[in-house]
């Protein structure tokens, strides 16, 4: 058995990659969300309910 992890210094980067990812994913649905017209979004809530 390995006594010690081979640890790379990429490795350390992962975290702020998917953090990055996360929140440019997030700001770009709430930018969309925010200059969404009325009319459209109005649309877009009642369509779960639809038949």
């Amino acid at each position: 058995m390995y006594k010690y992890v081979i640890y790379e210094s990429w490795l350390d980067w992962v975290p702020y990659v998917a953090f990055g990812v996360t929140a440019l994913v997030f700001i770009t649905f709430s930018i969309h969300a925010l200059i969404m017209r009325k009319d459209r979004a109005e649309h877009l809530s009642s369509l779960p309910l639809d038949n």
